[in-house]
């Protein structure tokens, strides 16, 4: 009889037990507060961030030292960027913290499981694309580097969550 019991206590446990967190929803929301966290704290100090390597630029270009024309270019295009960054500096300030808070958003609901999580992170991620394309349009993009950071790996986070989407059940 007491066996009997013990399985029937087994099987009600078993309904209550909490479904576990996939592996994938995981790491990603793991990766996604490690970015986001970075984000927000390169977008509180970006002013400060800016003006320096605006003083590198114009110490590396007057540094003496025989540069290509190249170098002497993409210094050129760095510095254009960096002012009109400047000129649009707490507008974009204010999209990338709003940006960052929402993916940390997003990814806190996706690790709970609720689907609305991954709009929210769709959202959040494409919207200091879009914002940061219309105050900077395509001067934000000096290297390949910046396309990479800048497009690809939201991109790329986007399409991973979408694979998880499955898991995603409330």
């Amino acid at each position: 009889m007491s066996e009997i019991n013990t399985v029937s206590e087994t099987s009600q446990f078993s309904e209550f037990k909490k479904k576990a967190l996939p592996t994938g929803i995981n790491v990603l929301t793991i990766l996604t507060f490690i970015g986001s966290g970075f984000a927000l704290i390169m977008s509180l100090l970006s002013p400060w961030v800016t003006k320096f390597m605006l003083n590198l630029m114009d110490k590396s270009a007057s540094s003496g030292a025989e540069l290509t024309t190249k170098q002497l270019q993409d210094i050129a295009d760095g510095k254009k960027a960096l002012e009109l960054m400047q000129a649009n500096l707490y507008p974009l300030m204010i999209v990338g913290i709003i940006g960052a808070v929402l993916c940390i958003i997003g990814a806190q609901k996706m690790r709970r499981l609720k689907k609305d999580g991954f709009w929210i992170y769709t959202g959040a991620e494409l919207f200091p694309l879009f914002a940061g394309f219309i105050m900077m349009g395509t001067a934000q993009y000096t290297s390949i580097s910046s396309w990479v950071i800048g497009i690809g790996v939201p991109v790329l986070f986007i399409i991973l969550y979408a694979f998880q989407r499955k898991h995603l059940v409330n």
